[in-house]
This record gives structure tokens, sequence and C-alpha cells, in this order.
């Protein structure tokens, strides 16, 4: 089939990622794909440029339409000719499918009068007059499921429920000296247990909570660990807020911050994985995570269920409870036999249920229901 996906920004977001494996898949199946989009975001850290350059790697066809900005009467103008460029693109592509990763530019096929499908990422959206209910809609999780059917009064034979899939790049390891020289490249003591964090520093994400909760710890647990921010951008205002919240709570001996870039051998090295979000949807990280085995620990937000049995895969604690994070991370910690277990079972379950590959063939099966020729 010839599949248009449509994608607001090519950004650091798990819509970006989730867009690059599903095209991933799609190629590896055979699939034409053409990526329609505003481009990398402003100021596009490392990170967006390889999302990019892995669009293009994999042979995708982009087109790309200029991003308003300027006054109001030239953000109107600008995004009209935006519009109008977009239809154009589908036009000449002519697809089978059109795939609208960005719920707001589902107004866009609408407007065309063709059938499309869009995936609910997220559960703060509102509805506007951009968005557009789809044909058949896909939810990443029950949250999302629920949501799109009160908020957007989508008929649950209208929704499909598609978990997120992520490479299977994941299950493979780093070798153990490369281990050990990310180690000594972030100055951190080999025979310390290391617990991570990947994902953007906010308050959404917990980043307040976390560190809390590193405070709270018992002493001599705090001298069996380090641990790691990855995510930021240094010098910005989130990356800045970080820092001194681990100035005041006088943690920082064993904590490095890592400005965000491939988490892929960070995973490598994390004993633990930790979110401590206070709103999500259906995290890629946490996924990547576990099929990296780690023992994952996360807030028991949106999507957690799905991702992990508390006890069995991994740990759960009530969403911003410090007492909780604190709690969690004390047990998985001090307990090696249980850590290990957790992880393995988590690993487990991730490649049995969130590759790319189950996510792919699921979501084929909604492209046959809105499929345009």
């Amino acid at each position: 089939m010839k599949i248009a996906l449509l994608l607001s920004r090519i950004e650091q977001t798990g819509v970006t990622t989730h867009t690059l494996d599903l095209a991933k898949g799609l190629v590896d199946m055979g699939h034409e794909i053409c990526l329609i989009t505003g481009g990398k975001i402003v100021d596009a850290t490392s990170r967006v440029d390889d999302f990019y350059n892995e669009f293009v790697s994999l042979g995708i066809t982009i087109k790309e339409f200029p991003t308003p900005n300027g006054s109001v009467f030239n953000k109107v103008i600008q995004s009209i000719t935006s519009v109008q460029k977009v239809m154009k693109d589908i036009k000449a592509f002519d697809p089978d499918v059109i795939h609208s990763q960005s719920p707001y530019m589902t107004f866009i096929p609408w407007l065309m009068g063709k059938k499309f499908t869009t995936t609910i990422h997220i559960l703060y959206l509102k509805r506007n007059f951009k968005f557009k209910n789809p044909d058949h809609l896909i939810a990443i999780s029950q949250e999302s499921f629920e949501f799109s059917k009160k908020v957007f009064g989508m008929k649950k034979e209208n929704i499909s429920l598609i978990h997120h899939g992520v490479s299977d790049r994941f299950a493979t390891p780093i070798t153990d000296s490369e281990k050990l020289k990310l180690k000594s490249k972030l100055n951190i003591n080999p025979e310390k247990l290391i617990i991570g964090f990947a994902g953007s520093i906010s308050l959404r994400k917990g980043s307040d909570i976390l560190v809390e909760a590193l405070k709270n710890l018992e002493p001599s647990t705090k001298e069996k660990i380090h641990f790691i921010f990855l995510g930021g951008v240094v010098g910005s205002e989130d990356h800045n807020w970080l820092l001194k919240m681990i100035s005041d709570a006088g943690i920082g001996s064993f904590i490095t911050t890592v400005p965000f870039e491939d988490p892929k051998p960070f995973y490598d090295i994390f004993d633990v994985f930790i979110l401590p979000s206070r709103m999500e949807s259906f995290p890629l990280v946490t996924i990547e995570a576990m099929m990296s085995n780690c023992c994952p620990i996360r807030s028991n937000t949106e999507g957690a269920y799905e991702q992990i049995e508390d006890g069995v895969n991994g740990i759960l604690f009530d969403n911003e409870s410090v007492a909780g994070c604190t709690s969690s991370l004390e047990k998985i910690i001090n307990n090696p036999e249980l850590r290990l277990r957790l992880a393995n079972n988590a690993k487990e379950k991730a490649l049995k249920e969130f590759t790319i590959p189950v996510m792919t063939k699921n979501t084929l099966k909604v492209y046959d229901k809105i499929r345009l020729k």
C-alpha cells in the first residue's frame, strides 16, 4: 500500500518516535510511505536531526510544508498556504491510506473528503475546529480508548486499541567494555547500582517528585546507587530548574545529568528505570527500558497497568506520591533477587507484546478498514 503519514513537527517526543517506528515496520513489510510534515522543530537538538535522518535512510518520501510564524495576519496567510500544500502533496502521492499522526491535522483529509485514521497519543487534547473524527481511530491505551469516546464522541466499534511497539534493537545490549567505557565517561563507580530516568524534564514527568524521593532515601541506600537524569537541554529553563532542585536537596554527589540523546546505551547500564510522571499516555521509554532488561518502576498513571503488572514485571506506585516513589526505590535497590526477576519478566513481556511487528500488523488491520482504493 501507499501510506501518507501526517505529522505536524519532527521533534523530541513520543509521537515522533512512534511515527518513525511505525514507518520502519511498514517499510519492512514492503509498503511505500510519504511523510508530510512541518519539518524539524525550531532549534532542533541533535536527536531530532537523528530522527529526520532515520526517516531519510528508510527511503521515505518527505514533503515539508512551511510553519506559520510572525504576525497574526501572516500566520493566517501562511496557514492557508500550508494547508493547500499539504492537500496538493496528498493528491500527488495518491495514497491508499491517510494516517494523521497529529490529530490536529485531521481537518485536512476531512476537507478533501477522504477516509482517514488518526492516533490519540495524549489525553489533554481538546476538541476544536482542527480535529475531525476519523473513520476509524487508533487508541494507544485503555485510557485513550475511553478518552476518545468521552471527549470526541467516537463509537467503540470505530476505535482500535493498539499499543506502541519499539525496535528490538533495545533487546541487544552493548558490550561489557562499552558499558565500562560509558560509566567511566560519566565518572560513575562501576560497583554502583545505576538508576535512570529518560525523558523531558518537567512537572508533567514528575521531575520534582523524583528529586524529593531520592532525597528521602535512607543514607545506606544512597551509598549503593548512582542516578542518571537523561533529558533536557543544557542551559534551558527546565534543565536549570532540575539542577537547582538537586542542589537544594543536597543529593548532587550521586546524580549525573545528561542532555537527551539516544537512550539505547544508557538503558544498557541502567539496573533500574523509573518514570514518576503525573500524566502520560503510553510512554515508549518504559517499553524501551523493559526490552533492555531494566527493572521498571513507574507511577500508576495512564498506560501503567497495561505495561506493568505490579510485583510481576515491575513496580507501580500511586501517582504524585513521593512516599510511594521512595519506598518503591528502597524495595528494588535493596532486593537484588526481586530486581533481577522483575527485569527478566519485563523484557519477556516487552518482546512478546510491544514490538514493531506486532504494532504494525495491528495497524494494517485498521488500514484495511479505511482504504481509499
